[in-house]
């Protein structure tokens, strides 16, 4: 018979969230944290997150991201 789980409640405004990584992936999340000086993984991973949510939601609306090298202007596409 299997166990019931019962949920405790929250006391926090927080959700954990277990995520199996490919190394490679935790390897370039630990890079941008120590590149960009975030104080931990979960906020290199959330603002990852406002990023992807802030494009996908402009490109939702018929934006086109650009990205701009000089003179030189390529279009970002979004899988």
């Amino acid at each position: 018979m299997p166990l019931k789980y019962k949920r405790q409640k929250r006391t926090k405004k927080t959700n954990r969230l277990n995520l199996a990584l490919a190394e490679k992936v935790r390897d370039r999340i630990e890079d941008l944290q120590r590149e960009t000086g975030a104080q931990t993984l979960t906020e290199v991973v959330s603002k990852s997150l406002a990023v992807y949510d802030y494009l996908w939601t402009q490109k939702q609306s018929g934006a086109k991201v650009l990205i701009q090298y000089g003179e030189d202007i390529r279009e970002l596409v979004l899988l």
